[in-house]
């Protein structure tokens, strides 16, 4: 049994491949709390054959990439995301290879100019030789087995029931807010585990769609996000989220009710990373994927503190802020 770590932008997601028997097809496995929706790549005469999404409920596994020969040396790459459901949004699975991807499903055979195709570039993780075989995709916490009622409890999370935590034990408090969740859906009878995770995940997109913070990037290239707010009493700072340039990100999921959130933002080129000009408002940043709780004594406490932008006044809950070249500081 292997194990590779997955970069990520908000969670830390790992990748578990389990070695077998040889296979016909490669099969992808969910084992996280998280619907997840998988795209998957292979070399062909004249590109690369990508095609997506395959969706997974939390515990499912699905055949993909069959025209590939696992006999042969070709390999398969993966990128996978969850569900925009969530609270806290999007959760990916990704790695160093850059390929095209589209919103809805789709079947392209594609080099990198995915601009030029009205597709957007997503870093896909590479598979090879017997590693073809199987793919699973897990979170730090390992559910294995319990991942269909992992995957339950968190969507009731994001639906908005009350839930002690998501540990895949199928307790007391779960069962009933399932019960309330159905009462409220008017769902008669006890549906099973897959038409309960599509009915959560439906309820949740509709309480969700209009919360929290979205960015959107219409700089010339890729910008890394952070934001800083409170939680409870403490002030949190929490970071990066990768937007490519003209795309859009929901980096916070709650609803806000009022503008007492922050973002900061930094340009990313192949020169480094330049931050944004002005800003007021001070909290913590380090290099890589951070939580920094506190405001103060950010270089005494390993972190770097960075000047964060107030959002604007939300509306129905929600907020977008757009960035362009423009507000960048010069290189």
């Amino acid at each position: 049994m292997l194990r590779f770590l997955i970069t990520t932008l908000l969670a830390l997601p790992l990748l578990l491949t389990t070695m077998s028997g040889r296979a016909d097809a490669a099969e992808l496995c969910n084992e996280t709390s998280y619907i997840v929706e998988a795209a998957t790549a292979w070399p062909v005469e004249g590109g690369v054959a990508i095609e997506g999404w395959t969706r997974l409920r939390p515990g499912d596994c699905a055949t993909v990439a069959g025209d590939v020969d696992l006999d042969g040396d070709q390999p398969i790459f993966f990128y996978a995301k969850s569900s925009i459901a969530y609270l806290g949004g999007v959760r990916e699975w990704r790695g160093t290879v850059p390929l095209c991807v589209d919103e809805a499903d789709f079947e392209v055979v594609a080099n990198t100019r995915c601009a030029s195709l009205g597709m957007a570039s997503r870093d896909f993780f590479i598979r090879e030789g017997d590693d073809r075989e199987r793919t699973v995709f897990v979170e730090p916490d390992s559910f294995g087995s319990r991942a269909n009622v992992a995957g339950i409890q968190r969507l009731l999370q994001s639906a908005g029931y009350p839930i002690n935590g998501v540990d895949g034990l199928d307790g007391r408090s779960t069962r009933r807010a399932v019960a309330s969740f159905l009462s409220d859906a008017g769902i008669s009878g006890t549906p099973g585990d897959g038409a309960l995770i599509d009915a959560l995940e439906a309820r949740a997109l509709e309480r969700n769609a209009a919360s929290g913070m979205t960015v959107c990037n219409t700089a010339d290239g890729d910008i890394a996000v952070a934001i800083g707010h409170q939680v409870g009493e403490i002030w949190q700072s929490r970071g990066w989220w990768r937007i490519h340039a003209n795309e859009c990100a929901r980096v916070l999921a709650a609803r806000l009710e009022t503008a007492n959130t922050f973002y900061f933002a930094e340009r990313i080129n192949t020169a480094g990373r330049r931050g944004l000009v002005g800003g007021g408002e001070t909290f913590c940043v380090a290099p890589a994927r951070f939580v920094a709780e506190g405001r103060t004594d950010c270089a005494e406490r390993g972190y770097a503190p960075a000047d964060f932008h107030r959002i604007p006044e939300p509306a129905d809950g929600g907020v977008r802020v757009t960035l362009d070249e423009s507000e960048f500081r010069r290189p």
